[in-house]
């Protein structure tokens, strides 16, 4: 009995000794949960607090990179005016040199003139007519001759004062010509300052996308922006097409109640002009329309743009400053930056038909303007992030994109 009590005793104690480290390991398990979840929600802050940081630094050089690039849209539009500016003063000044030549010519032609008018009354002499007067001949000839001096001294007196006249003609040319030529090396001077503020633009821009392209989370994000971006877009396009719609209606309801009121002849004019103002029909040019620009083509329209977007249009190599042109008339319904896009114009050609070009470097139509077939709407350039030079184009019918190489021409 004490034998088993003592066992009992024993095995009591030895059960303890056994759970003793059970429970000291069962309470350090739980400790170093409760450390590994501490940590883990630290880690999952800090975490949370860089993914903060980087998103403001993205938003930061996003918005550095949006201002770079439609400062050198700015500089690049006064470069371009500058240059037609140029041009015509070197046609005006063409034409000056050509009004010189033909003055001098002038000049040469009223010398000879005079010389001989002078030769003439000095061949001639007054002093035949001294002599008719004191010799008392016959009035009638008296009267002749003194008609016939008149007269030579009125043409002398009329060709010295053309000579004078265009010998002051002379004088204000070459002064015209010489305030011409000043102006044209200031406009050249002008033109190289502005066209080093587009470089400088463009090394910011350039020193921008270098940064944003650090950030290891940028591409993704991109990516994953570009389908809101172009749903953003999309959405942008058809209010202001349907606002467009809405007052164009308002107006054309203001003139048809004006229209009432007046003769039946006032109002079959008015809807005859109405008529002649409204653009040709798209859907007839399908097939044949004129190329943008001309290059060939990087992204064909519905090609994998990612692992989530397509192409909704075609991408067109391009050389930078090369002129883009309006595929068909329209009218502007959309210029400006557009994240993803960079500068873009959209064409609304009516009938539901839009036109978009994108990645421009600068814009040189605004909204609301009239376009012709050929005109130019734009400089290309690679606005909106992208690497290369190239403009981006698309054609919609009723909000739903389609492939614009069916559209264009195969001539470019």
């Amino acid at each position: 009995m004490i034998f088993n009590l003592l066992s009992l005793n024993k095995l009591g104690r030895f059960s303890q000794l056994i759970c003793i480290p059970f429970l000291v390991t069962t309470l350090f398990n739980a400790q170093a949960s409760a450390a590994n979840l501490t940590n883990l929600q630290q880690q999952i802050k800090e975490s949370k607090q860089t993914k903060a940081q980087k998103q403001k630094q993205q938003r930061l050089l996003e918005e550095a990179l949006s201002d770079s690039e439609q400062a050198i849209a700015n500089v690049s539009q006064r470069v371009n005016e500058t240059k037609k500016t140029i041009e015509e003063k070197r046609a005006s000044l063409v034409s000056l040199k050509k009004s010189t030549k033909q003055l001098e010519e002038d000049k040469l032609k009223q010398q000879s003139l005079l010389q001989q008018q002078l030769v003439s009354a000095y061949m001639t002499g007054q002093n035949d007519l001294i002599k008719l007067m004191l010799n008392q001949e016959d009035l009638s000839r008296i009267v002749r001759a003194k008609s016939y001096y008149q007269y030579l001294n009125e043409a002398r007196l009329d060709s010295i004062e053309s000579l004078h006249s265009t010998q002051q003609k002379l004088i204000s040319n070459e002064k015209e010509q010489k305030a011409t030529l000043l102006a044209l090396e200031k406009m050249y001077q002008d033109q190289k300052e502005r066209q080093d503020t587009v470089s400088t633009q463009k090394n910011k821009r350039d020193k921008a996308l270098k940064l944003l392209r650090k950030d290891i989370n940028y591409q993704n994000k991109k990516l994953a922006e570009l389908g809101e971006s172009e749903k953003a877009l999309r959405e942008r396009l058809k209010k202001a097409a349907e606002e467009r719609k809405i007052q164009e209606l308002a107006a054309a309801k203001a003139r048809l109640a004006k229209e009432i009121e007046d003769k039946k002849k006032a109002k079959t004019k008015f809807l005859s002009k109405a008529k002649q103002k409204t653009f040709s029909k798209l859907a007839s040019q399908k097939g044949k329309l004129q190329w943008p620009i001309r290059g060939s083509v990087l992204h064909r329209f519905g090609s994998s743009r990612s692992s989530q977007v397509k192409w909704k249009g075609i991408a067109i190599a391009a050389n930078e400053g090369e002129k883009v042109r309006a595929v068909a008339t329209g009218r502007v319904l959309f210029a400006g930056y557009f994240k993803g896009y960079g500068m873009v114009i959209a064409l609304d050609h009516s009938d539901n038909y839009i036109t978009l070009y994108g990645y421009n470097q600068t814009l040189l139509q605004k909204a609301g303007d009239v376009v012709l077939q050929g005109d130019a709407i734009a400089l290309a350039g690679h606005s909106g992030g992208q690497d290369k030079n190239s403009l981006y184009f698309e054609l919609s019918h009723k909000g739903k994109a389609e492939d614009p190489l069916r559209w264009l021409s195969r001539k470019k």
